[in-house]
C-alpha cells in the first residue's frame, strides 16, 4: 500500500511539474487577462416583454395533410409561407390589456369582433399606434416585432387565424425595441 501511495504521488509531482511549463503558464495568464478585460465590459441583457391581461381561448386547431404553399402581399412586403398548420385562438383582453412585444412564426389573420385593438409596430420610431375598431381584420406576416394594446375602456375581443409552418411557433417573445414609452 506504502510502494502504491508513493508511486501516486511522484505521478501528481510530474504531472504538475509538466502542466506549469512556461509555454503552458503563458497561455493560462493570456487566458485569465483576455477574461477579466471582457467582464469590463458591460453585457446588456435582453429580456422578453410578457403580455398581461389577456386570456386565449384555442378554438380549432389542425394539421394539413400537405403543407400548402402561399403568399400575401402586405404592407411590410411580400409573405411567403408553407402553411402545415392552423389554429383559432380567441383572445379576450382586459382594459390596459397588453400582448408585449413579439412576432409569429408565420402569418395570421386577425379579426376584432369588440372593442378596438391598438397596433404599434417596432419599426415606428414615433411609436404611432393603428386603431382597429370592431368589424375590421387585418392581416400580420408574422415576420416583424409589434405590440398590441387595448387602450378602451371596454373588453377587447379578438379572433386570430395562426397560419404555421412545419414548427412555426404561434408566438415569439421579443425585446423592447426601444421606440415607444411604455
Amino acid at each position: 500500500m506504502i510502494r502504491v501511495l508513493q508511486t501516486l504521488s511522484m505521478e501528481v509531482n510530474m504531472s504538475a511539474k509538466k502542466l506549469w511549463k512556461p509555454k503552458t503558464l503563458a497561455v493560462f495568464a493570456l487566458s485569465m487577462i483576455v477574461v477579466l478585460i471582457g467582464s469590463m465590459f458591460a453585457v446588456r441583457t435582453v429580456r422578453a416583454t410578457p403580455g398581461s391581461g389577456i386570456t386565449p381561448e384555442t378554438l380549432a386547431s389542425g394539421n394539413l395533410s400537405d403543407p400548402i404553399s402561399a403568399k400575401f402581399k402586405t404592407e411590410f412586403g411580400n409573405v411567403k409561407a408553407d402553411v402545415s398548420k392552423t389554429t383559432l385562438i380567441k383572445y379576450t383582453i382586459i382594459p390596459g390589456g397588453v400582448f408585449g412585444w413579439h412576432q409569429h412564426g408565420g402569418p395570421l389573420w386577425v379579426m376584432v369582433v369588440s372593442g378596438s385593438l391598438t397596433f404599434y409596430d417596432s419599426d415606428d420610431a414615433s411609436c404611432t399606434g393603428k386603431v382597429y375598431q370592431a368589424g375590421s381584420a387585418f392581416m400580420d406576416p408574422g415576420n416583424h416585432t409589434h405590440n398590441a394594446r387595448n387602450e378602451g375602456s371596454e373588453n377587447l375581443v379578438i379572433y386570430v387565424v395562426f397560419m404555421l409552418p412545419e414548427g412555426g411557433a404561434p408566438r415569439i417573445d421579443a425585446p423592447d425595441p426601444g421606440n415607444c414609452p411604455f
